[in-house]
């Protein structure tokens, strides 16, 4: 493949003219670089395992090991299942998904209806990861779950039940919960890392009465609520069995990042992260506080769903990247016509990786250093790999308006774009796929990757 690229590059050059630092950088492209972006992948390669969502089944452990350097599995484990074999692959991180927070599978007690203002303490028929393991006080479970200052359990009545289950906050300040997560961390003998769900420091009341209708007096009534709240939650977070990703949006507040700086917690997991649509402000936001992340060494997982906003997603990954801190989640199912699994999320575009930035991520954590335009950004590299094999120098541009804008000019020469690979997965084979067509103006919502 390294041959591939170079001569393919080398007749780039001969139609478009080069700079002489690509002609430079083509007469000694024997150095190997990264083969890909760190990446984040769910692995669910045997067809009756369960993950947070069944994605990549059918793809083998020895490629996911192979090409994936963060791979989220069950939270349980038994002998010859997709950790185990993950493991034996030689995987660098087996992450397990556990939501501490929060007990989905709780039954609505009988003579009691969705809409009754009050339920038992009847924690013991609640069947989730955690609540599993909680241990009762004097024959109750009151103090592992949240209440409402009128003294009813809390139960999350804006996103439903489920199957007539309730979905009821945890206290994640009660030791049996942390007792309990711990617990939980620990059924996957394979796993490295565990992804905690929604285990941010902020205590944002909007947030818990739209969710409860009420917020929680086990917070309340301290002195200071939000101080209460960042602390347990630190807590809770040291109490897992393996070191924590969480996921927290990569909200940069004083609390989540006091949260977010505290003992086991490697880092944040931002849901959706480049999904905004026509909005500048918030697109900065969310790349400032992935920077902020960095500078803090932590980890940032960049998630995303929509497979049609790819090279936005990418693209916005490229503007605030760091080669040890970011991790790029392409959990969209990729349409390529040849995949090697059920639900492929494996994108060719990830061997692609950028290096030797012509700016430095800026001290301040602004990304409207990169910003060439109103609402236009890019940053350029000097030094870019494809699978390994040196490509010359590359840059990425995000267009975060609503309208189509013009290329902006650039400091480097580049003859060719990144384009989806609609013919093959990553896992099938599929390699990145460029066109030599630059397009005069990049598309409202977009990005675009380009290269010597």
């Amino acid at each position: 493949m390294a041959h591939r690229v170079r001569l393919a590059l080398a007749l780039g050059c001969a139609l478009v003219a080069c700079s002489a630092e690509a002609s430079s950088q083509l007469q000694s492209s024997g150095a190997r670089g990264p083969s890909h972006v760190q990446n984040w992948m769910y692995a669910c390669a045997q067809a009756g395992e369960t993950c947070t969502q069944a994605q990549n089944v059918g793809i083998s452990p020895s490629w996911m090991a192979a090409h994936v350097d963060w791979n989220e599995v069950y939270y349980r484990s038994t002998p010859g299942d997709t950790s185990a074999r993950l493991a034996a692959a030689g995987a660098k991180h087996i992450a397990i998904y556990v939501d501490p927070n929060i007990t989905p599978y709780c039954p609505v007690p009988a003579g009691y209806g969705p809409d009754s203002a009050f339920f038992p303490e009847n924690g013991e028929n609640c069947a989730g990861q955690v609540a599993q393991f909680l241990q009762a006080s004097d024959g109750s479970y009151a103090r592992s779950f949240q209440h409402s200052s009128s003294g009813g359990r809390l139960v999350n009545r804006a996103d439903g039940f489920y199957g007539g289950m309730a979905q009821e906050p945890l206290d994640i300040a009660d030791a049996s919960v942390w007792y309990a997560f711990r617990r939980a961390t620990q059924q996957n003998a394979y796993a490295t890392d565990v992804f905690e769900d929604d285990s941010g420091g902020y205590y944002d009341e909007s947030y818990w009465r739209y969710k409860y209708g009420s917020t929680a007096v086990e917070f309340d009534s301290a002195p200071y609520p939000q101080v209460a709240y960042e602390r347990a939650a630190a807590m809770l977070s040291s109490a897992a069995a393996r070191p924590v990703i969480g996921n927290d949006g990569a909200s940069s507040d004083p609390y989540d990042l006091a949260w977010a700086t505290s003992q086991n917690v490697e880092g944040t997991m931002s849901e959706h992260a480049w999904e905004q649509r026509s909005d500048t402000q918030a697109w900065v936001r969310e790349a400032d506080d992935v920077m902020i992340y960095h500078a803090h060494r932590r980890y940032v997982v960049e998630e995303d769903t929509d497979a049609a906003r790819l090279f936005f997603q990418v693209a916005s990954h490229w503007i605030v990247y760091d080669q040890r801190y970011s991790i790029e989640f392409l959990a969209e199912v990729d349409p390529a016509e040849r995949n090697a699994g059920v639900a492929d999320t494996t994108f060719p575009v990830e061997l692609v990786v950028p290096s030797r930035p012509r700016i430095a991520t800026p001290v301040n954590e602004d990304v409207t250093v990169f910003e060439v335009a109103p609402g236009l950004f890019a940053r350029e590299y000097r030094r870019c790999y494809e699978d390994g094999s040196p490509i010359g120098a590359c840059a990425a541009i995000v267009n975060t308006t609503g309208d189509a804008q013009p290329l902006p000019h650039l400091a480097g020469s580049y003859s060719r774009v990144l384009v989806p690979n609609r013919q093959a997965t990553w896992a099938a084979g599929g390699e990145p796929a460029w066109s030599p067509y630059i397009p005069s103006e990049i598309l409202a919502n977009d990005g675009l990757i380009l290269a010597q």
